[in-house]
């Protein structure tokens, strides 16, 4: 296999994430979801419990659509579909959501004070049933203020600003100066208790009319029908109720005005002719005085009451037809004179004959009064008004048309009847002169005391139609705040207070495992690493670490180690074994000096050398003083190998390192160090070397060339998991004959275990397994050594 391959089998392998590993772990750590379950659901409770529940009051509100028709509209649009029958109501919901609605409804019903009485886990909001009630004799200047109104007894009550600071104290009904306006504190409908504590959030109406806006939903409830969906989440069902029942009269109020203002606006056009036919009718009368006066007239003659009689039927429709006339050219001078105005409201029900021309008419202005109300919530520039716009001006030339196909129409009819009259006319060449020259003042006058009463007859008409309107729109469902809040959804809530109760610690684990990069324990060498593992040290207190102080536990581990360590070394006449590791404080020199008391209890007589000049750390596990060592010896200040053994029993001897020499490398690698050896294997049978750390020192390669097995150590939650490229480095380029891995500082677990596959008779227990050979798959099932 490559290098390169290698390094990718490293990388995967670093990667791996063991699922039952990490399962085991949540399990040894139980407690935690002891404490975060309830702690969780226990938080899920509380904000259940002290969140204000919101209702969602809602009614189902029908628009009159009495008024909604097609006449006038151009029949392309509709063909191409761009006229949708619903417009009117999607214009009403429009409204019924726009802001200056919504302020007159908090105007009505005073809605920017807003009570409540603080509680123990929450607030309580008041409307109906508050103890005192807040009077501004200047509302539109009020800016936003939080206070409190603290009642003493029946006539005493203080004022308390947000840090309960006093700083009104008096009676009810006194003026409170608040800068540019002034408020009184009234007794509510209910009775008042002493020291009652009420909060009052006073706000300005646009500040309130925009909460309320933000709260307020209004939609469609099923397409292609009138009825709308109105519904507010409010924290007190009655003033959500109140709310909804005076937005839904406010709104009605305003279409009603709306048509009102149609009616006054015909009132007006219609007396402004009367006043003029009044002058006129006035100048003719006066006229067909001095023309009888003059010419000394009383009757009509008898002899042309036949021929008058047929001329009085031609020109009663004569007179009909050009009071219809005289009005249609009333309304086209009306359309055409602006007067500033592109879009004006036409006067309606002035008895013209032609019903396409009143349907166009009504239409007119039912789409100007609703592109008024637009303007007030939106720009000219908003699709719907431009939309209107265009409507309107094409209604316009629609009504223009009609005019003109009127005019055109009842002309054709007067010039026919006044062909019958000429025809009567020459019938009457017997009358005379000054006769037919009266009936000429005469029916003109009639002509315009018709126009006059007819003019009259329409305007009690308009003056009635003004009370008589019906609301738009029609509650057809009550408003009604369910049987339950919307929010907080307290099962909700719960469910993800267990749920994160679950899943906290989990996460945690999962980050904590992600983000450590210690060697925690033996898998994690083993998937790394392909030395057999040789066995795993419990972690010891810093004061029973020598070996005078070794346990049960500590002396069975190392036994173990010393026998898989025979078996990976086969047979040799003195073995000598290296003890190192990749950085210090991993526990190289402890293992050392207990596995060189474990051969000395096997019977073999052991000695262990202090090869780690730089710090040296071996005599601390034998409680010995570091006097003349190794360094003194490979300096050559010392001949006499005995002279710097120590003595521990019969079978353990030692050689400490001594003093540290500013030249280490040079001494280790010296030829003494090998001479030094050859001395020794003549009177030990298993020599062990305390080498220096191979991750950061060379000190420890010179002596490799000695060593016919190496003990290496990892320190659990010491060893960064990147220096276990060390070990697989050595792997590789085989620079180390007979590796093995021993694991030190393995945590107790709470189970009353540690390390990795025990089975022992007390409790605890060993039988390390490994591979046969070094290259064997670390996902065999290695045999037990027991």
């Amino acid at each position: 296999m490559t290098n390169q391959d290698n390094n990718l089998l490293q990388v995967e392998e670093e990667e791996y994430f063991d699922l039952r590993t990490f399962f085991y772990k949540i399990l040894t750590r139980w407690w935690w979801f002891i404490i975060s379950v309830p702690l969780c659901s226990g938080i899920a409770l509380y904000v259940c419990f002290s969140s204000t529940p919101i209702y969602k009051v809602g009614a189902k509100v029908m628009i009159s659509d009495s008024k909604k028709g097609e006449i006038g509209v151009n029949p392309m649009l509709k063909e191409l579909g761009l006229f949708q029958g619903n417009m009117l109501v999607e214009n009403e919901i429009v409204e019924l959501m726009s802001k200056n609605l919504i302020l007159d409804v908090v105007k009505e019903l005073e809605l920017n004070v807003d009570y409540s009485r603080e509680g123990m886990l929450r607030d309580e909001k008041l409307y109906t049933n508050v103890p005192v009630r807040i009077l501004v004799d200047l509302p539109e200047n009020i800016k936003d203020t939080i206070f409190y109104v603290i009642v003493r007894d029946e006539d005493k009550v203080e004022v308390a600003d947000v840090d309960k600071n006093v700083v009104f104290e008096g009676n009810f009904s006194q003026a409170i100066s608040m800068g540019n306006y002034r408020m009184t504190i009234e007794k509510g409908d209910t009775l008042m208790k002493a020291n009652d504590e009420i909060r009052i959030n006073l706000m300005s109406y646009g500040k309130a009319a925009t909460d309320f806006h933000k709260r307020l939903e209004v939609g469609l409830m099923e397409k292609n029908t009138s009825a709308v969906q109105v519904s507010l989440e409010e924290t007190n069902p009655e003033k959500g109720i109140d709310f909804l029942y005076t937005m839904i009269q406010k709104y009605n109020e305003n279409g009603i005005g709306d048509k009102q203002l149609v009616s006054e606006k015909t009132v007006e056009f219609i007396n402004e002719r009367l006043r003029v036919i009044n002058q006129e009718l006035g100048d003719i009368e006066n006229d067909a005085e001095s023309f009888k006066k003059k010419n000394q007239l009383t009757n009509l003659t008898s002899d042309a009451a036949l021929v008058m009689e047929r001329k009085k039927v031609t020109e009663a429709e004569l007179l009909k037809l050009a009071t219809e006339l005289d009005v249609v050219k009333s309304v086209r001078a009306y359309l055409e004179d602006r007067q500033g105005e592109e879009f004006r409201i036409l006067p309606e029900r002035l008895g013209l004959t032609d019903e396409t021309l009143n349907s166009g008419i009504g239409k007119y202005n039912e789409m100007v009064l609703r592109r008024g109300k637009l303007l007030q919530s939106a720009r000219e520039s908003n699709p719907i008004i431009t939309g209107l716009e265009m409507q309107l001006r094409e209604l316009k030339s629609s009504i223009r048309l009609a005019i003109a196909n009127v005019e055109k129409g009842l002309d054709i009819k007067i010039n026919s009847l006044e062909r019958e009259s000429q025809q009567v006319e020459e019938k009457l060449t017997s009358v005379p002169t000054q006769e037919k020259q009266y009936r000429s003042i005469a029916r003109e006058q009639e002509l315009k005391e018709n126009l006059f009463l007819f003019l009259m007859q329409k305007r009690e008409e308009a003056e009635i139609a003004k009370l008589m309107y019906v609301p738009m729109a029609k509650i057809i469902e009550n408003p009604d705040p369910g049987e339950h809040p919307v929010a907080p959804r307290k099962m909700l809530i719960l469910l993800f207070g267990l749920f994160i109760g679950v899943v906290l610690p989990v996460g945690i684990m999962f980050v904590a495992d992600m983000w450590d990069t210690k060697v925690r324990d033996a898998s994690e060498v083993e998937k790394v690493v392909s030395s057999p593992l040789l066995g795993t040290l419990l972690q010891l207190p810093e004061d029973k670490t020598s070996v005078s102080q070794e346990d049960f536990l500590m002396s069975e581990s190392m036994h173990l180690i010393r026998e898989n360590l025979n078996y990976l070394i086969k047979q040799k006449g003195v073995p000598v074994i290296m003890v190192s590791s990749t950085i210090p404080r991993e526990g190289k020199s402890l293992v050392a000096a207990h596995l060189a008391n474990a051969y000395a209890k096997a019977g073999k007589k052991v000695i262990v050398i202090g090869c780690d000049l730089r710090n040296p750390k071996l005599n601390e596990y034998f409680k010995r003083e570091n006097k003349k060592g190794l360094s003194a010896y490979l300096a050559g200040m010392v001949d006499d190998p005995g002279s710097i053994i120590e003595k521990v029993d019969d079978n353990l001897h030692v050689i400490f390192g001594g003093t540290v020499p500013p030249n280490p490398t040079q001494l280790i690698a010296s030829p003494r160090m090998g001479e030094l050896l050859e001395c020794l294997k003549k009177d030990f049978s298993v020599i062990i070397l305390d080498t220096p750390p191979l991750g950061i020192l060379a000190d420890g390669f010179s002596l490799s060339g000695y060593a016919d097995a190496c003990v290496y150590v990892v320190r659990a939650n010491v060893l960064d998991k990147k220096g276990l490229r060390v070990i697989t480095d050595l792997e590789k380029g085989k620079r180390m004959e007979n590796l093995g891995i021993v694991v030190n500082g393995i945590k107790m677990s709470r189970s009353g275990g540690y390390g990795y596959g025990y089975g022992y008779g007390y409790g605890y227990g060993y039988g390390y397994g490994y591979g046969q050979d070094a290259g064997e798959k670390k996902g065999k099932k290695r045999k037990s050594t027991k």
